[in-house]
């Protein structure tokens, strides 16, 4: 009875053991769990769980951890989320394959790991290290896997992209799920990149073949700059190409840089400015956004706008709101009426625009029966007649990449698009002209402080001629008085007593965020409110103190295009002393820059000096 009780004690005690044993091994092999992380060396990048907008939707990836906003570069678990940041893991198993869990269930494991060599249950180690590689390596200090081998959306430097590697864009700005465009090799080829459309054949842009030194459609590759391009077995399936930084004479510093493709489909180019704290965009492809393949989704307009390329027709609406939020624009768009189609519908003139993917039927036949033939049939979407030829063309199915071809059109190339009746006087939402005359005032407005200044500057050199006044670098500028009519443009008294007129107070207001307060009236809302915004961000860049923080021209369009993000300028403090009829510190003839006060500025003959402060770095 004794032997027996000893027996169960044991058995017990080594089952307690046995438990004991597995727990620790497991905390053993866990790396990370739920908000703690794992850095970089120089802690430039960081490892750990994120969420975007998602509720209860968390993703294993690795982030700029030396940046003010997170900028995400690769994401393990990007299809299956965990839901519970608490009981997130990642953890390495004895083979050293890493796994993401979200409580005891596996969401994501690496592949390909080079294990067949170690037959070995402990010692595989996990490092991130400074170029955002997350490598595994083996007992002995080999890698075993590394994630730089399975891209998502990012291309850092000392990353290769070969024939079976790709870059995949983001589903939408919240969802890191695999999105609908890519960057591949050209297989086959394997000379030349292209993006391809939801993993087809077909490219709706390419570099052009490699010469050697560049590619034949990328000639910015040819101007020397801190890159340098590796081809390695070009124009064979084990083609392989990466780039590095090399510093500059100037700056031995190498910058933070990555390409991506992005969820509307453009391949980009970033650069991030230490001045402005900020990602410069300076290249991008294709350059126009409407040459991306189904980026505005069926019967979606591509509208080419600075900030939302996407519209609907009137009597349509966005298929998916949510997603059209999120910058997701490929559900296309539908009939705002619940019915499919209707005998009573009819036929709106849109305009010169083009499209792809729809059958078509042709025949000969008045415009009258080019419609009925339209409304026969609910899968019919929309028509072409030309009435000089007598010519019909009846359109049905999906109608993608719709864009305008005005420029390039002839009669026969306007379409008539099938609308329910109580929409068939509408057309297609034409913000042009009021965006044109917001941008009109906006350059007016800077016209005339150019032209003040100008005179202002004048004024001041025949003064010194005359009297030979200087006041130890400071000169009293021209005071302009409060005009009967300032209060209808935002004349009003500053916290401190003091006066605003409408240049400077319009910067402050575009600044703070209330653009709105600052649009003519009688607008009466018909504009685009992002576009509005970017287009008087870009007219504030345009007057600042400091000539070096201006864009230049080319640099302009580019922000008016919507191919370079914009930051929030500083309020320009010139612009209100002139209005003010204050002593500008630093505008005269010496002194230099004093402190940290933009507004010491010293203007000498040879133009404006940097005085140290933020600038947008406009190169």
């Amino acid at each position: 009875m004794a032997s027996s009780h000893s027996t169960v004690i044991i058995t017990v005690t080594i089952m307690i053991l046995t438990v004991t044993l597995t727990q620790s091994k497991s905390q053993n092999n866990i790396i990370i769990k739920g908000n703690t992380t794992l850095s970089s060396d120089n802690h430039t990048f960081s490892l750990g769980f994120f969420t975007t907008n998602q509720p209860n939707h968390y993703y294993l990836g690795i982030w700029y951890s030396s940046l003010p906003t997170p900028t995400y570069v690769w994401v393990a678990n990007r299809a299956i989320p965990t839901l519970n940041l608490l009981t997130s893991t990642l953890a390495i198993t004895d083979t050293g394959q890493l796994s993401v869990l979200d409580g005891p269930v596996s969401v994501w494991k690496s592949e390909g790991v080079k294990t067949k060599l170690y037959n070995v249950s402990t010692g595989f180690t996990t490092r991130l290290l400074e170029t955002g590689n997350l490598v595994v390596f083996s007992p002995d200090g080999f890698p075993v896997w590394e994630s730089f081998d399975y891209p998502t959306d990012t291309w850092l430097p000392g990353m290769n992209i070969t024939g079976d590697r790709r870059l995949v864009s983001w589903r939408s700005e919240v969802d890191p799920a695999p999105g609908l465009y890519s960057m591949r090799l050209k297989p086959y080829g394997y000379n030349e990149f292209e993006l391809v459309y939801n993993s087809s054949d077909d490219a709706y842009w390419s570099t052009g073949n490699w010469t050697g030194t560049s590619f034949t459609n990328v000639p910015e590759m040819t101007i020397p700059y801190i890159y340098m391009f590796h081809f390695m077995n070009p124009a064979k399936p084990s083609a392989s190409f990466w780039y590095t930084e090399m510093a500059s004479d100037v700056d031995s510093t190498l910058p933070l840089t990555r390409f991506q493709v992005d969820v509307n489909g453009q391949l980009k180019q970033f650069t991030w400015s230490v001045q402005g704290s900020n990602w410069n965009m300076f290249w991008s492809q294709p350059e126009d956004k409407c040459k991306v393949y189904a980026l505005c989704g069926n019967l979606g307009f591509c509208t080419n706008s600075l900030i939302k390329p996407c519209v609907c027709f009137h009597g349509y609406s966005p298929a998916k709101e949510n997603e059209w939020d999120s910058d997701d624009y490929s559900s296309g768009c539908r009939r705002t009426s619940a019915d499919l189609c209707e005998s009573s519908d009819r036929f709106v003139d849109v305009g010169a625009v083009g499209f792809d993917a729809s059958d078509s039927l042709s025949f000969s036949g008045s415009r009258s029966a080019c419609e009925k033939s339209c409304l026969d049939n609910c899968s019919c979407i929309g028509l072409y007649h030309n009435d000089k030829a007598n010519f019909c063309k009846v359109l049905y199915g999906s109608g993608l990449n719709l864009r305008n071809l005005t420029a390039y059109s002839i009669n026969q190339d306007v379409l008539y698009l099938r609308v329910p009746k109580e929409q068939s006087r509408g057309t297609l939402p034409k913000p042009t002209s009021n965006t044109l005359l917001l941008v009109s005032v906006i350059v007016a407005t800077i016209s005339i402080f150019l032209i003040v200044s100008v005179a202002l500057l004048l004024l001041r050199k025949r003064v010194k001629k005359r009297k030979g006044l200087e006041e130890d670098g400071i000169f009293p500028v021209l005071n302009l008085k409060r005009p009967p009519s300032a209060a209808n443009i935002g004349g009003e008294e500053g916290g401190n007593g003091e006066k605003w007129f409408f240049p400077p107070w319009a910067s402050r207001k575009i600044i703070e965020g209330n653009l709105s307060e600052i649009i003519d009236q009688r607008l009466a809302g018909a504009f685009d409110a992002d576009e509005a915004e970017r287009v008087a961000l870009v007219a504030i860049w345009c007057i600042q103190d400091n000539e070096e923080m201006r864009p230049t021209m080319g640099m302009v369009v580019k922000m008016l295009e919507g191919m370079v993000e914009i930051g929030i300028p500083p309020a320009p403090k010139l612009l209100q002393a002139l209005v003010s009829g204050e002593s500008y510190h630093g505008v005269g003839t010496g002194g230099g820059c004093s402190g940290d006060d933009v507004t010491d500025m010293d203007l000498s003959r040879g133009g404006s000096h940097s005085s140290g402060n933020i600038s947008p770095h406009w190169e």
